[in-house]
This record gives C-alpha cells, sequence and structure tokens, in this order.
C-alpha cells in the first residue's frame, strides 16, 4: 500500500517485504527439519523469542554495512585497475 501511493517507498518496502519472505522460508524450513529430527529442540518460550527477535530487528544495519563495504571492495578495484593501466609499460634494460 506504501508503495502504491509513493514512488519514494518502493525500494523500502521492496526490501522489507524481501526479508520477510526470507523468515518465513527460514521458519518453515526449520519446522519441517525440526519435525523430522527425533531430538527435536522444544520450541523457545516467549521470553526467548522475544530477544531473538530484538536481536533481529538490526537487519537493516547489517545490510547497509554489507552494502557499503561492496562499495568499497568495488571502488578500490576499479582504482587499481586504472593505475594499472595508466602505468607506462616497463621496457627491457638495453645492454
Amino acid at each position: 500500500m506504501a508503495a502504491e501511493t509513493s514512488a519514494d517507498a518502493h525500494l523500502p518496502v521492496s526490501i522489507v517485504l524481501f526479508k520477510l519472505h526470507l523468515e518465513f522460508l527460514w521458519e518453515n524450513l526449520r519446522s519441517i527439519f525440526s519435525s523430522s529430527s527425533p531430538t527435536a529442540t522444544p520450541t523457545p518460550t516467549t521470553n526467548q523469542e522475544h530477544s531473538t527477535i530484538d536481536l533481529d530487528s538490526s537487519w537493516d544495519l547489517y545490510l547497509m554495512a554489507a552494502l557499503l563495504g561492496l562499495i568499497g571492495a568495488l571502488y578500490t578495484m576499479r582504482r587499481q585497475r586504472i593505475a594499472l593501466q595508466q602505468q607506462p609499460p616497463v621496457q627491457a634494460p638495453v645492454q
């Protein structure tokens, strides 16, 4: 709904929907594998589940840090490639 009312909200809404789909997939996979194993761990209580949600609430900060690291790595590689292209070719010494 927010993406329909504002064009600027399209990217943040898409990121949040992607995160929700990943969480849903993760929970489904966890429930499938935990129910099939004979030594399944008990489901966490509400307090434990709440603390897990608090730890996962800063996912956007992790995403921004990863993207910033990727941009920095790409920038560094590009600068190195340009510096190598600008160097004059090395000639063999004349004897």
